[in-house]
């Protein structure tokens, strides 16, 4: 596949039902995801299932961001 950006990924998955698309875009953040959980729980057991949560919402939610929010930002809700 050649290189696309998050957001053609995110379109390939949603219109064509792409695990080649998907799991470039985990390849691409899975790491990122990780250091920030870990970061902010302090448990690698606690950081590798936020990681997995965090993959799977995304695929969820995949077709609202494909249509116009940004990932990884479209998949982290604020809490207040």
């Amino acid at each position: 596949m050649q290189e696309l950006d998050d957001k053609a990924l995110l379109r390939e998955y949603v219109e064509r039902d792409s695990e080649e698309a998907f799991a470039a875009l985990v390849t691409r953040h899975v790491n990122k995801v990780y250091s920030v959980a870990l970061r902010l729980t302090g448990n690698p057991h606690s950081a590798e299932e936020i990681t997995q949560a965090v993959f799977v919402i995304l695929a969820r939610k995949s077709r609202h961001l494909a249509n116009g929010s940004s990932f990884p930002a479209g998949c982290i809700k604020p809490r207040g």
